[in-house]
Parts: structure tokens; C-alpha cells; sequence
């Protein structure tokens, strides 16, 4: 009897080894990308600001990401979230503000951004849509709109947050 519990005790083990999903490798959003975002943001007053020709710099290394948005005036930490149907060409990405901190309204920009990215196979097309909620010591509050599409894959080398 304890042979056939011993038995079957590994069999499932083995079972369950066979069964783990392989990990997904996530697409690969490195490069240089040129866009346009907008924020529509309240301070007692309801107003409007963006950029139609901004610049966002990505290093992605595994599925963390380092950004550097508009020539480092806007400095992000993220992480790639792949598409179980699709996981090298498409997933989500969530960033978040370097300067963020608990305190609204006090402290510096805490932002938040969720968006999609869509890449293609050998080639450095791609694009990325997305929207985030932000708050700072203005005070104020806000949401913003992002779109870009990848102009060049190669790495900039841009530094994580500490």
C-alpha cells in the first residue's frame, strides 16, 4: 500500500511539473519614440496643457523599463505585462512617476500610467496609447493621454529611477 501512495504521490508532482506554463517573454518596447500627449488637470480651475511633439526614450531590460519623457522632464520606472495570446508583439505597460510619494498634493508629480503597446516582429514599428491619473503640490489634479508610435530600436540607455 505505502508503494502505490509513494507512486502516485510523484506521479502527480510529475503531473503538475508538466503542466506549469512556460513564462512569457514579453515584447520589447527599447527605442526611441516621438508622440504627442495632453492633461487636462483641476486646481479650483479646470485647465488644459500637453506636448504635440514629445519625445520618450525607453530601455527595457527583462520586462522592467526606465523612461525618460521629454527630455528628462518626466522620469518613469515601469513594467512590461505581455499578452498571453500574443506575448512578443503586443501587452500592457504600467509606469510610475520617479518623484511619487504618499502625501497628495504635497510632495512632487505622482502619476501613474497604464497604456498598450503593439510592436511588430524584425521591425522597429510600434506603437503605444495610454492614459494616466497624476496629482502634485500645484495642488492639483489630472488626467493625461499619450500617443506614440517607435521611430528607431535602438537602446538609449536610459537609467532606472533610484
Amino acid at each position: 500500500m505505502r508503494l502505490v501512495t509513494l507512486f502516485t504521490a510523484s506521479s502527480i508532482v510529475a503531473l503538475a511539473l508538466l503542466t506549469v506554463a512556460p513564462a512569457l517573454h514579453a515584447f520589447d518596447a527599447t527605442g526611441t519614440w516621438h508622440g504627442k500627449w495632453s492633461c487636462t488637470q483641476f486646481d479650483g480651475t479646470k485647465t488644459t496643457d500637453g506636448n504635440k511633439t514629445s519625445t520618450m526614450l525607453i530601455t527595457q531590460t527583462g520586462d522592467t523599463l526606465a523612461i525618460n519623457l521629454d527630455t528628462g522632464e518626466f522620469l518613469y520606472n515601469g513594467r512590461a505585462l505581455a499578452d498571453v495570446k500574443k506575448p512578443t508583439t503586443q501587452g500592457e505597460v504600467v509606469l510610475v512617476a520617479c518623484d511619487n510619494d504618499n502625501i497628495p498634493c504635497v510632495g512632487g508629480l505622482s502619476e501613474i500610467i497604464r497604456a498598450k503597446v503593439k510592436t511588430r516582429e524584425n521591425s522597429f514599428k510600434a506603437t503605444l496609447r495610454g492614459v494616466s491619473t497624476f496629482e502634485d503640490n500645484v495642488p492639483e489634479v489630472g488626467t493625461c493621454k499619450y500617443s506614440f508610435k517607435r521611430d528607431d530600436q535602438s537602446d538609449p540607455h536610459v537609467a532606472a529611477c533610484p
